[in-house]
């Protein structure tokens, strides 16, 4: 039996095996990366997109793709290429079919924004790809399980973000187990509003620069998105300071842009966020407030890491991606050896990662 574990947001699908020994596998596309992009398109020649080249061609021609659907699960209401949701997510996963194994089973986990209804219609989904799905959970269980090993609390807030939302998940551990208590879903948050704040920003900073807006000219539309999904990757290196040209019709101007400039342009975004941090540390009620902060796919968002600094004096970032996945796989080891019940997780034991990978031997 093969173990794997995916992670699935509106943003990307992230997914790792169990290789030999127990050692973990992260799957890489063929780019060499291991986020997938969760996106569709239509190429110029009304082929099927799907991974970097429909989220290139959505920065592009955004009219010819499609993504952020997964919050649209169980809803099918979706058209082009004759796909709801969930065959939206099955096309999607196709390149990821090539690890599937005999008799390999699955940990899903996805955000906290989808429902019990919601989550059970996405592991059918992953089904359909030719996999059985054992555990399906909120993706904040696996990232506080993971978090523990570095910072050790009863409680905490996972800070996720993906193109739907920026979700908010007040977790806490009792009798060897963690829990989520509450969930917020900050629509205003999501990854969108964080892009056009950069956009923004780019933008009035060449019309000061030369006077000449480049949203005025459709060709710039492309550039502008491109250098807003640069600060924004989680993949790429951290920000610092970049070099940026535009050319437009009879003008040119060059930039230098600085992690700071782009912090300032995202501050009521980062005000938005304080506040429903604040209020949702606060919620834990009797129990006394949140004692950790962990920063899932949040961590390269602008001022997001100094905003974690300043509200809590534990908080946890950056967290490497693959740290949820190690989280999933050692849950199936417990499954594996009786130690856990399949099925959907509302609650999760809490393992030692690393320690429980290394134990599952050879598949």
């Amino acid at each position: 039996m093969s173990d794997i574990a995916l992670h699935l947001d509106s943003t990307r699908a992230r997914a790792a095996c169990l290789g030999p020994s127990g050692v973990m596998l992260p799957v890489l596309d063929a780019m060499g990366q291991a986020a997938m992009p969760l996106v569709l398109a239509e190429g110029s020649r009304g082929e099927l997109l799907s991974g970097r080249q429909a989220s290139a061609m959505a920065l592009d021609s955004p009219s010819r793709a499609r993504g952020s659907f997964l919050n649209q699960m169980g809803t099918p209401q979706f058209g082009g290429h004759g796909a709801d949701p969930v065959r939206l997510l099955e096309l999607s996963l196709e390149p990821m079919k090539r690890i599937r194994k005999r008799d390999s089973t699955v940990s899903v986990t996805a955000p906290a924004y989808l429902d019990a209804a919601m989550l059970t219609v996405t592991a059918r989904a992953v089904e359909s790809a030719g996999w059985k799905v054992r555990v399906a959970s909120s993706s904040a269980l696996a990232l506080w399980c993971a978090a523990r090993e570095q910072a050790t609390a009863p409680s905490g807030i996972v800070c996720e973000c993906d193109e739907h939302a920026f979700s908010l998940s007040l977790l806490a551990e009792h009798g060897g187990r963690v829990f989520v208590r509450a969930v917020r879903v900050l629509r205003n948050l999501s990854l969108p509003a964080w892009r056009k704040a950069v956009i923004s920003g780019l933008a009035d900073a060449v019309v000061r620069a030369c006077r000449r807006d480049p949203r005025a000219d459709a060709r710039l539309d492309g550039v502008l998105a491109r250098h807003a999904a640069s600060w924004l990757d989680e993949e790429a290196p951290p920000a610092r300071p970049s070099s940026l040209e535009f050319n437009g019709n009879g003008w040119n101007a060059r930039l230098t842009i600085t992690p700071g400039q782009v912090i300032d342009w995202c501050a009521p975004l980062l005000r938005s966020l304080g506040a429903a941090v604040s209020e949702l540390q606060m919620a834990a009620g009797a129990a006394g407030p949140a004692k950790a902060l962990v920063l899932g796919s949040t961590v390269r968002l602008p001022g997001v890491t100094r905003l974690a600094e300043a509200l809590h004096e534990n908080w946890l970032g950056p967290m490497h991606p693959d740290a949820l996945l190690e989280a999933q796989l050692a849950w199936l080891g417990a499954v594996n050896r009786g130690e856990a019940e399949p099925g959907l997780w509302r609650e999760a034991p809490v393992l030692n990662s690393s320690e429980e990978l290394a134990g599952q031997g050879a598949p």
